[in-house]
């Protein structure tokens, strides 16, 4: 008895140590008296505001930055202490500037691990370096031409083939989805019918949506053992593990695939780490999920918001569809490598749309050494550094008093053009890693969505929440389907 009540004595002590040290931020953190932030709890820091009223992290850190400015703090247990970087000069530094010393965290490696493994969205260092390299040999200009604007045509067909049919029956349907099924790269035979579920989609999309909640649950790794979410996780990790490594299996048996010099995975296939050595199995599935995931979810959810936003700024669709009519005819109907530069309205209205709906809209890295950004804030060893993109495309200290609102003609008038800083338009992200795909991204949403609008107009349903939500994921999906009808367009 005398144990017990010693251990409880003991235990208590060391409760209201911790309280005293701790006594608004979470445990293992220093505090930061220099910079403003909302005031967290005792050991768990501001883990509960990021549930109150359901908001979600993302909504946090823009409700942060709106009012304690682009440096602020915050704590999270999991990921200690969180100073946001929310300004160009900033992200310069962390992005470019200094670029060596902010990592992808050890704890952020392990919540996204079972899905992207140790592909170059998920790595570090040599090993990021030198899949950095294989990748950038995919989008040199012969490539672009001979392979993927082959495809990026032949998508563009299939989509116009499976809208003509929907505008004649008249039913409605969930665009996003639609733009989803047809993104892959992969052939997923889920266009038969859009009321299938395609398995590989709803693994990967639940994958990405328990990966953003273990961001805001620090004892996920015990919590998912017990859970459905959990078993249901587990499940959708293991299926797309196996269907990552019967492409690989089913390629290699394959001999014209292997000799087929437009192959992307044979380049991959084909690559040889310093040592001589090929890839293996399990770095070949890594950079099999990796791709689907850039290749895939940065056009669909793209084009799911753009579509959106044209329906609901009939001025901006007019200009738009007028510029459509100048390059494009009766008897070409889709764009080219050669002719997308000149679609500069419709350029305009991507990149718009990608500033306010940006398909990572949070990012964040670990400090290696002690440093300090160009505004002279200081940021030390194991800190961690935010900055969302969703959140600085709202930002009226960066873009003007219409921040909020869509205005295409932001980069049609502004001294950056078309291709902002990169720094200030962070979608594609910037510095070393900027997004390798960028280009491929961009080509692909306009092809499309030229040739769609050329002959297509979208009704939305009645009824809809306007703006739609988004989903809380990794990337920035509407939460709900966008319901529309489909009309030919008539002249």
């Amino acid at each position: 008895m005398e144990f017990i009540t010693a251990a409880f004595v003991g235990l208590l002590g060391i409760l209201i140590y911790l309280l005293i040290k701790y006594p608004d931020r979470s445990i293992g953190t220093k505090p930061r008296t220099d910079l403003n932030g909302p005031k967290g709890y005792p050991l768990i820091g501001n883990i509960l505001d990021i549930y109150k009223d359901n908001k979600g992290l993302l909504m946090f850190m823009c409700e942060t930055l709106t009012k304690y400015g682009p440096n602020a703090t915050f704590t999270l247990p999991g990921l200690g202490r969180v100073v946001t970087i929310n300004n160009p000069e900033c992200i310069e530094h962390v992005l470019k500037t200094n670029f060596e010393n902010y990592y992808k965290s050890p704890a952020l490696y392990s919540i996204v691990y079972d899905v992207f493994g140790d592909g170059i969205f998920n790595s570090n260092g040599n090993a990021w370096r030198m899949q950095r390299k294989l990748s950038s040999h995919l989008f040199n200009g012969r490539n672009f031409r001979n392979i993927f604007c082959v495809v990026f045509e032949e998508e563009t067909k299939i989509v116009l083939n499976t809208l003509d049919k929907l505008a004649r029956t008249g039913e409605t349907f969930d665009l996003q989805d639609l733009f989803f099924r047809i993104t892959f790269g992969l052939d997923f035979n889920c266009l038969k019918n859009l009321k299938d579920p395609v398995k590989f989609a709803t693994s990967f999309d639940f994958a990405q949506r328990v990966m953003n909640d273990r961001v805001e649950n620090p004892f996920w790794k015990i919590t998912e053992l017990f859970t459905e979410k959990g078993h249901k996780m587990r499940k959708a990790c293991d299926y797309l593990s196996t269907f990552a490594y019967d492409i690989i299996k089913n390629h290699r048996n394959n001999p014209e695939a292997l000799k087929d010099p437009r192959d992307i995975l044979n380049i991959f296939m084909n690559a040889q780490h310093d040592n001589g050595e090929k890839l293996t199995d399990k770095e070949l599935r890594d950079v099999v999920i990796n791709f689907i995931i850039a290749g895939r979810d940065t056009t669909a959810q793209t084009l799911s918001w753009m579509m959106y936003n044209l329906m609901v700024n009939p001025s901006a669709e007019e200009q738009l569809i007028k510029e459509v009519n100048s390059l494009l005819t009766s008897e070409n109907t889709i764009s080219n490598y050669e002719n997308i530069k000149l679609f500069q309205y419709t350029q305009a209205v991507f990149h718009e749309t990608l500033r306010l709906h940006p398909i990572v809209p949070k990012s964040l890295r670990i400090c290696l050494k002690d440093d300090v950004l160009p505004n002279g804030v200081p940021i030390y060893a194991g800190e961690m550094v935010n900055w969302s993109s969703w959140s600085m495309g709202r930002d009226e200290r960066i873009w003007g008093n219409d921040a909020r609102q869509f205005n295409p003609k932001r980069f049609l008038n502004s001294e950056d053009g078309l291709k902002p800083s990169q720094y200030k338009f962070i979608s594609f992200h910037a510095g070393p890693r900027i997004c390798l795909g960028q280009n491929f991204a961009t080509v692909e949403a306009i092809m499309l969505a030229t040739a769609v609008l050329k002959q297509f107009k979208f009704e939305m349903v009645p009824g809809q929440k306007c703006p739609p939500d988004y989903a809380r994921s990794l990337t920035l999906p509407m939460k709900d389907p966008l319901l529309v009808k489909v009309h030919h367009r008539q002249y």
